[in-house]
């Protein structure tokens, strides 16, 4: 369980030097609670406090990376949650959406894979695709494919339909989206025998209007 600040602080040397870059070490402490900054910040912590503040220290976003052979792209383990808190480690990944039905979808995806554009002197391109299971997805998966190799986002929320797309992209590390209270099991158990990254979504009825995750 997350420690709160005061426990946090507990466990710091207590000796406000400073070195943190923050006026106390609770003033530290409490920024560590809220995971705004990484423990490493404070270089007199004990190899003892390592250990059991290790979760406090941990980002509140596990790190992931989606890879193929065309690229890879990393989203998580951030410490932060706005640009103006702290740098940002990992630049949000840019991926076209298609529909497994759509028509056309190498000539489509030869096109989207060769734009880009220069941006306040940053050149920009696509990370990747998102593929929308409304049809054949591990066709659509070979379609894609044929024009490029960038990493993929699966959408659909049937294990059955998602794993001969996962096959068709075999050594790959995929995203699949999404897993709910209803099918988390066995998506859960897709994304591990094939080394997928799996995200969830709550009940929007439980949640609440517009708050599924």
């Amino acid at each position: 369980m997350a420690l709160t600040g005061i426990q946090i602080y507990k466990l710091l040397p207590q000796t406000n030097c400073k070195d943190c870059s923050f006026p106390t070490c609770l003033a530290f402490a409490m920024k560590l609670a809220a995971k705004q900054v990484e423990l490493s910040a404070c270089p007199h912590v004990t190899e003892e406090s390592k250990k059991q503040l290790a979760e406090s220290a941990a980002p509140p976003i596990r790190l992931i990376t989606l890879r193929a052979e065309g690229g890879e792209v990393k989203v998580g383990n951030e410490v932060c949650l706005f640009r103006h808190e702290k740098t940002f480690y990992n630049k949000p990944g840019i991926f076209l959406r298609l529909k497994a039905s759509d028509g056309e979808l190498a000539a489509k995806a030869a096109a989207a894979n060769a734009y880009t554009v220069n941006y306040v002197g940053i050149d920009l391109s696509l990370d990747g695709f998102a593929i929308e299971a409304d049809g054949d997805l591990a066709a659509a998966v070979k379609a894609v494919r044929s024009s490029s190799k960038r990493p993929l986002i699966l959408i659909g929320e049937n294990p059955a339909v998602l794993e001969p797309a996962l096959a068709a992209s075999a050594g790959e590390h995929a995203l699949l989206y999404a897993a709910g209270p209803a099918n988390v099991a066995p998506m859960a158990e897709l994304a591990k025998k094939h080394g997928a990254a799996l995200a969830l979504k709550a009940d929007t009825d439980s949640a609440g209007p517009g708050q599924g995750r």
